[in-house]
C-alpha cells in the first residue's frame, strides 16, 4: 500500500490550514489540490503517489476539515485562505485542481489569483447553487448534515460511499472512498455546504484566462451531465473529458486515466 504524505498544519495570514504535500523541494511546478464535500487532503492519495515525480502537489483540508479553521462560508473567503496557504509556503505560480465542492473553490481561487494560475482543472463539479443570502440551507445539504449529526461519521461515510462511485466499481475502491469520507465532521460539512449553497461562479468565469480542463464521470450520481455541460459552457475554450467507468471519485476509480490526463494537460 502506498504511504500517504503526513498531515501538516500552518498558521497563515488568513488563519490555520492543514494540508498534505508530495514532491516538494525540487523546483517542480506546483499543483494546489482542493477536495470535495466527501473528501479531505487524503482524497489525492493516488495523485501524490503517481504525479509527485514531476509536480509538487499541495492538498489542503477545506475550512472545518482536518485541522483547518472555519471561515466565512463564501467562495471568496475560501479562496483567500487557500492563497494564504500558498503564500506561506512561498509559492508564486501554480496550477489548481478542484473536485466537486473544491471545483467551485478552484474557480474562486483562479479569479482571485489572476496570472499566478497556470492551469485550472475542474473535476466533477459545477458553478454553485447560487441561492440568495436570505435563503437558509435546505434540501439535500440539510439532510446530509442531519444524518451526519445523528448517525456519526462512520455510518454517514458508509452510506455516501455508494453514491460516490459508479455502479460496478470494485469494493476496494469504494472502501477507500468510505475511509476518506469518515473524516468528515458536522461543522466542516455545514460550513462547506453553506458555501456551495450560496456560491455562484458564473460572474467570474469570463475573467479566468488560464487553460481549463474539465472532467466529468459517465456514471456520476452526484453531479449530473446537465450540470457538467452547463459548467463547460462557461469555459468554451476548455477541454472537456468525460471519463468512462467513473462516478464521483474518478481520482481513485480510474486513477491511471485521470493521472495521465492531468500529466498531459499540466505539462503543456
Amino acid at each position: 500500500m502506498t504511504m500517504e504524505p503526513e498531515a501538516k498544519r500552518l498558521e497563515t495570514a488568513a488563519g490555520r490550514v492543514s494540508y498534505r504535500e508530495a514532491g516538494a523541494g525540487e523546483g517542480k511546478p506546483v499543483i494546489l489540490a482542493l477536495h470535495g464535500l466527501g473528501g479531505n487532503s487524503r482524497t489525492w492519495k493516488s495523485q501524490y503517489a503517481s504525479l509527485s515525480d514531476a509536480f509538487h502537489i499541495i492538498g489542503w483540508d477545506a475550512p472545518g476539515y482536518g485541522e483547518t479553521m472555519v471561515v466565512g462560508p463564501d467562495q471568496t473567503a475560501f479562496a483567500v485562505l487557500a492563497l494564504a496557504l500558498l503564500d506561506k509556503l512561498g509559492v508564486d505560480k501554480f496550477s489548481v485542481i478542484g473536485h466537486s465542492m473544491g471545483g467551485v473553490v478552484a474557480q474562486a481561487v483562479a479569479a482571485e489569483a489572476g496570472d499566478r494560475v497556470r492551469h485550472m482543472v475542474l473535476s466533477c463539479t459545477h458553478s454553485g447553487s447560487a441561492a440568495p443570502a436570505s435563503q437558509p440551507l435546505s434540501g439535500s445539504y440539510a439532510t446530509r448534515i442531519a444524518i451526519l449529526e445523528s448517525e456519526g461519521s462512520t455510518k454517514y461515510a458508509a452510506a455516501r460511499s455508494g453514491m460516490m462511485v459508479a455502479d460496478g466499481t470494485p469494493d476496494e475502491i469504494r472502501v477507500q472512498v468510505q475511509e476518506i469520507a469518515a473524516g468528515i465532521t458536522a461543522p466542516g460539512l455545514r460550513t462547506c455546504a453553506t458555501m456551495l449553497h450560496h456560491a455562484d461562479t458564473r460572474p467570474i468565469a469570463a475573467g479566468i484566462a488560464c487553460p481549463v480542463l474539465l472532467f466529468s464521470g459517465a456514471g456520476d450520481k452526484v453531479v449530473s451531465e446537465r450540470q457538467s455541460e452547463a459548467l463547460a459552457a462557461l469555459y468554451p475554450s476548455g477541454r472537456h473529458v468525460r471519463l468512462a467507468g467513473a462516478g464521483h471519485a474518478p481520482y481513485l476509480e480510474v486513477a491511471e486515466t485521470y493521472n495521465a490526463q492531468l500529466r498531459d494537460f499540466l505539462a503543456a
